[in-house]
């Protein structure tokens, strides 16, 4: 694999904060389905029952607590997949809801939620269409009533589209105690020496001005399944160049992330990637971030 893991601190504990737990028995999962898009050949690798019991036998005993991101268990009625986690999660751990942003019910859905007490923040996939999205002057409404309900935003686009930052900008500065945590942050242009990747280093740096986002670091997987780590290198560094520790967190997308490596496997790579760093920013990465966002004690 080209990774050197031997000498890593094994001591070091970790919250992880974008993780996916699928009750195949329970919630729809309509895109784990065959049929259903996302068309990935190796879809069938992941598409099985995983619980935080799978999660922690993964980890080891390092996991301090976790963020679940919301895995398509009911879109229409997102509370069934809070109530499923808050029923049957022991660590310690946050939520994030899904909210369809385009529904009528929107406003509703978002008062409901709010009322679980697992629950911090909500997401809506944004992709191809976040620019038309975010200058909806409805979406950016309820963007803002989530601020007021003490909810972030999970965003999950190309953050090298310039439109999309300056539409998810212009929000944020009508909205100040918005907060937002750009999911994926690791997807990045493949070739760092080419404009886009200039734009990515770009963006990231005005949307860290506003001191209202946060990234996680992940994703890796969902743009090539055979990363290595000098890739993984050069995106962390200039991630890290242009956003202060403490709008940084290590993620792993689990149980995506297994398509490369397992789990616990992803986390002494994280170790290796991180070792020039100080003790106080690993403690950033690795935990507090994601702690001070998630509002994770």
């Amino acid at each position: 694999m080209g990774f050197d893991l031997n000498n890593v601190n094994k001591q070091r504990t970790w919250v992880d904060p974008h993780v996916h737990f699928f009750a195949l028995d329970k919630g729809a999962y309509a895109w784990l389905k065959p049929n259903n898009p996302p068309f990935w050949a190796d879809k069938t690798d992941i598409a099985r029952n995983h619980y935080e019991v799978d999660l922690t036998r993964a980890a080891g005993p390092n996991l301090s607590g976790f963020v679940h991101v919301e895995a398509g268990f009911d879109n229409t009625k997102p509370w069934r997949e809070i109530e499923f986690l808050e029923g049957h999660c022991r660590l310690p751990f946050r939520s994030v809801a899904c909210i369809d942003l385009s529904s009528k019910y929107a406003e509703s859905h978002i008062n409901k939620l709010a009322g679980y007490s697992s629950v911090v923040g909500l997401r809506d996939i944004l992709d191809d269409n976040a620019t038309t999205m975010l200058n909806n002057p409805k979406v950016q409404w309820l963007l803002g009533f989530m601020a007021k309900k003490g909810l972030s935003f999970d965003a999950q686009f190309d953050l090298a589209d310039t439109a999309v930052v300056n539409a998810l900008l212009k929000v944020l500065e009508r909205y100040p105690s918005l907060r937002v945590i750009v999911d994926h942050s690791a997807v990045a242009p493949l070739t760092i020496e080419s404009l886009a990747f200039k734009r990515w280093t770009k963006n990231i740096a005005s949307l860290t001005e506003t001191e209202q986002v946060a990234f996680k670091f992940s994703g890796l997987e969902m743009q090539d399944r055979q990363w290595c780590k000098r890739r993984a290198q050069q995106v962390l560094s200039a991630l890290l160049a242009n956003a202060s520790r403490d709008k940084v967190m290590l993620a792993s997308n689990y149980p995506l992330c297994t398509w490369r490596m397992p789990y616990q496997c992803l986390w002494k790579v994280y170790h290796e990637l991180t070792c020039p760093l100080s003790e106080h920013e690993k403690m950033w990465l690795f935990e507090n971030t994601a702690k001070n966002w998630y509002r994770l004690t």
